[in-house]
């Protein structure tokens, strides 16, 4: 089936973004990770210790979503979970030596869908495309 042209921009950055998870996945496969995880133990290291609410801010995602993801990664031993001394109703969240080498062993392989994407954004961004389009990604978070 044919895809219909658009012009509505939520519409085309949410094609864009389930390509650009499907370019992510395929290149990470082999290291037995999906994007979505690769993000979050990324997300997790920038941070180092933290909550389930501040690593939900961190990666723009809901709560919920955040709770049953991260559940599967400290089932998998990537990441370890601790109640915290101040609050035990949030666990404090941080990657576990498991979570360090998985999200070192997957580097290159993100780096090289990183750079596929980027490829292809010269056509329409003129260089340097990764500052720019970062930008322009990051631009619309904080506008809000």
């Amino acid at each position: 089936m044919k895809q219909m042209y658009t012009d509505c921009y939520c519409t085309q950055l949410r094609r864009a973004s389930s390509d650009f998870t499907k370019i992510y996945d395929e290149a990470l496969r082999p290291q037995g990770i999906r994007i979505t995880q690769f993000s979050m133990l990324r997300g997790l290291a920038r941070l180092g210790d933290a909550t389930l609410t501040a690593l939900s801010n961190e990666l723009a995602l809901d709560r919920t979503t955040m709770s049953r993801s991260v559940k599967l990664l400290i089932d998998a031993g990537w990441i370890d979970a601790s109640t915290g001394e101040e609050d035990g109703r949030e666990k404090i969240l941080k990657l576990s030596d498991r979570g360090k080498k998985k999200l070192q062993d997957a580097m290159p392989a993100w780096s090289k869908a990183q750079t596929k994407v980027e490829a292809h954004m010269k056509q329409y961004i003129k260089s340097p495309t990764s500052k720019r389009l970062i930008e322009a990604l990051e631009s619309l978070r904080i506008s809000q």
